[in-house]
């Protein structure tokens, strides 16, 4: 009869099993035995404290550039597209090309992916999500050392939960989503401003409560503090969910797109060997640019130049990412 106790047992069992994962029973496990707990709220009262650049009047980022890049993780096969090792020297061509002083970057795996980046661009500091030994670079932001120095940093996580480590999404079981930020002053004259990066999940039923929680996220704190946002957000400019992401939809607009504030955009598109016009859209139709660098805050805006590049290598006509980099010149000032 011992196989009718075996039977019993994974019949009481498995339900519990079932419950304990449906309700981040593995995630609550691991953020308490890891002590991996994140910091996801934003507490704007400490900056403003201190009226930003102590109070200066010339209180401006002055010339920044700005980079997002999807890069297309490791283990990502996709026909027309070569390994990992292959497309790595080309990744870093393009992030060597804009030379950029903040660089948020989607699909970074661990440290080992990590300290690629930080040894091809030792001029870089960054975040990720540290647990214990290991890091989550899917939303992986850097900047520039000599520049900048971090005062804060911590993350979000795109869920029902978004104090809890890689939490469900809202469909359970999909990829876990974040957002990463630091809190930045400039060594020249003060200027502290938030540094967002994150990626929204590609499943449509995460997509429009991730906009939703972003922009009702940063409101409060747009108040008062100057945001820089990169990403990859999943949402073109011909989604509904466009006016959720830029808050919109709910009290007006909390951020505003460089692309938009740019003169003109700059686009660095071919198109790959073996494909055609319809193929590369998403490469070469702005409004299906899914990757923004979004701004926010009490400040004036001017953005001088805009670029998607998704230049090609190779006799094959390959491209580095699935995704084109986006470039933002611009420059901020508090009003």
């Amino acid at each position: 009869m011992a196989w009718l106790s075996r039977i019993a047992i994974v019949v009481v069992l498995t339900p519990l099993f079932v419950v304990f994962i449906r309700h981040d029973g593995p995630q609550y496990t691991m953020a308490v035995a890891l002590q991996s707990w994140s910091k996801p709220y934003f507490n704007v009262e400490p900056y403003r404290a201190t009226p930003n650049c102590d109070g200066a009047a010339d209180c401006e980022t002055g010339t920044l550039k700005v980079m997002t890049y999807n890069v297309m993780c490791r283990v990502c096969q996709v026909a027309n597209y070569d390994t990992w090792d292959e497309r790595w020297p080309h990744l870093e061509d393009v992030i060597a090309k804009y030379d950029a002083d903040l660089l948020g970057l989607q699909e970074l795996g661990g440290y080992g992916d990590i300290d690629r980046v930080v040894k091809a661009f030792p001029q870089y500091a960054y975040e990720t999500y540290r647990f214990g030994p290991w890091t989550d670079g899917d939303a992986a932001l850097f900047y520039r050392r000599d520049r900048f120095d971090l005062l804060d940093a911590g993350q979000m996580w795109l869920s029902p939960k978004p104090a809890l480590p890689f939490a469900h999404n809202w469909k359970t079981l999909s990829v876990p989503r974040y957002v990463n930020w630091v809190y930045l002053r400039q060594k020249r004259n003060g200027f502290r401003f938030l540094f967002v990066n994150t990626h929204f999940d590609n499943n449509g039923t995460n997509k429009e409560p991730s906009a939703a929680l972003f922009a009702r996220t940063f409101r409060s704190v747009a108040e008062s503090t100057p945001i820089i946002a990169t990403g990859d957000f999943n949402t073109g400019q011909r989604d509904d969910r466009y006016k959720t992401l830029l808050g919109v939809a709910d009290g007006g607009a909390v951020f505003k797109d460089t692309m938009d504030l740019a003169p003109a955009q700059l686009l660095c598109t071919a198109i790959p060997s073996g494909m055609t016009a319809e193929d590369v859209h998403i490469h070469a139709d702005l409004p299906w640019t899914v990757d923004h660098v979004l701004l926010a805050g009490p400040v004036e805006a001017t953005v001088t130049s805009w670029v998607q590049d998704a230049t090609v290598y190779g006799p094959q006509k390959r491209w580095p990412s699935d995704h084109p980099s986006v470039f933002a010149h611009l420059n901020i000032r508090m009003r």
